[in-house]
């Protein structure tokens, strides 16, 4: 028996959740790190295996790639699940990695609760987990990005963390097992690549226990924030009114405390949460709100909840969805309240041009027969921003805008028949807007509703 097998099963059983019997959805690339897993999954005899793949055809040789994982599965009469990905849907300011990994990610657990699977699996070895603890470095990520790859997040289980890329090459060669090379790995435009090739490998080659010094480090790391969490889920957490769509914070058992400790209290009320990673960004908007001493001020989070500074609390408060939430009929002087904004539609008489993006004036001729309802934004939409000769995607100009990713979501347009006719509060269209002909006019104002 190879003697990477006993090793495995070692990590197999360290999982205190895993049982034996219990089904497995294992994500295969065709890659030498899933094939791998695959391999030694099957091998251990222990766990029904389902195989998924996920084609982003991002190189022109990637059906080649699905036709071997499916091929295999089938020889092995595995259930084979795939999806198909279009690089053209990419949004603009969004990487090719970070747009791949949202989709496997969103399949794969898809997949887990309509096939009713116990377990995802991934291939994440040592080597991409010190490359992921020198990339949270890079982008100064926090204590939280010092835990590197997790073993175990949710369902999803990452056994080959104590395995070299080294180690599993030797074994792949050994078992004579097949798998396909991407040459994009090589791209060192790629930071994660570059890391690889140019900081891992080199300092591997020096120093040879380099991945289980990182390895132990990430471990004390961890049981130095998990003692923080410890103290803050006994001491803090149970003197917090929660329910399911607020939560109450006594100012009075956070105000000497280091903001930090704050943020992190607010971050475990999430913990679990399908969205709750948090950026280097994120956390210093939230060390902002616990700084601003100011009662009434509020932010925010990029989760869809909102915290309120009250005179004795920080108020915690889930908002509606936006996928939930109807569109509304815009009818002149009727007022509306829309997600966080109310709005108005007054007829005037034709006026001067408006320099604020909340108040806009419009030639009330060419909407007046209209049905002008407002909504939120959908992937898809487009319109002609004031001033441009043809038309741009909403989730670029949005991009474009700066926007960021939580009024993104909620972000509102003013449709006419169907058409947009303003980007509430952003940009109006340009084929609504008051020209020397226009005889009618209207005015589009948007305010900002209390909490």
């Amino acid at each position: 028996m190879d003697p990477i097998f006993e090793r495995f099963e070692k990590e197999i059983f360290s999982f205190s959740s895993l049982t034996k019997g219990d089904s497995i959805l294992v994500s295969v690339s065709s890659g030498l790190d899933s094939m791998a897993l695959l391999s030694l999954l099957v091998s251990s005899g222990h766990f029904d295996i389902t195989v998924a793949h996920i084609n982003h055809h991002l190189r022109q040789d990637s059906d080649q790639d699905e036709s071997l994982v499916k091929a295999i599965a089938e020889n092995l009469k595995i259930t084979f699940e795939c999806k198909s990905l279009n690089p053209d849907e990419i949004e603009s300011g969004v990487s090719i990695e970070q747009w791949g990994r949202n989709h496997r990610y969103q399949y794969l657990n898809k997949l887990v609760v309509s096939s009713d699977i116990n377990w995802i699996m991934t291939a994440h070895h040592g080597n991409d987990q010190a490359e992921t603890l020198l990339m949270n470095l890079s982008r100064q990520t926090g204590l939280a990005g010092l835990r590197g790859v997790g073993k175990e997040i949710g369902k999803v289980l990452r056994p080959l963390l104590k395995f070299s890329k080294q180690e599993l090459s030797e074994f792949v060669k050994r078992q004579s097992i097949p798998y396909r090379e991407d040459l994009t790995n090589n791209d060192l435009s790629i930071p994660r690549n570059f890391m690889r090739h140019r900081v891992v490998k080199p300092w591997e080659k020096e120093i040879p226990s380099l991945l289980k010094g990182i390895q132990g480090s990430i471990e004390h790391f961890i049981e130095w924030m998990d003692a923080l969490d410890h103290f803050i889920d006994t001491y803090l957490i149970s003197k917090v009114i929660q329910s399911d769509n607020q939560f109450e914070i006594p100012l009075e058992i956070i105000e000497t405390m280091p903001n930090m400790t704050k943020v992190r209290l607010v971050q475990n009320l999430f913990k679990g949460d399908h969205d709750d990673r948090w950026s280097k960004h994120q956390i210093e908007q939230l060390k902002h709100f616990f700084q601003n001493q100011e009662i009434g001020h509020y932010h925010t989070l990029h989760n869809g909840w909102k915290l309120l500074r009250d005179r004795y609390l920080i108020i915690g408060e889930k908002m509606a969805k936006c996928d939930e939430i109807l569109p509304v009929e815009l009818v002149p002087n009727h007022p509306v309240e829309f997600i966080q904004f109310r709005y108005e539609l007054n007829v005037a008489e034709p006026a001067g041009l408006t320099s604020s993006p909340n108040l806009e004036k419009v030639d009330w001729s060419i909407l007046k027969d209209q049905k002008l309802e407002i909504r939120t934004w959908s992937h898809g939409d487009i319109f002609q921003p004031l001033g441009m000769e043809g038309h741009q995607k909403i989730s670029d100009f949005l991009t474009h805008e700066k926007v960021d990713l939580f009024q993104k979501e909620s972000q509102a347009v003013l449709t006419a028949n169907g058409t947009i006719a303003w980007v509430c509060g952003r940009r109006i269209a340009d084929w609504v807007k008051l020209t020397p002909n226009s005889t009618e006019t209207a005015i589009l104002n948007r305010s900002q509703l209390d909490i």
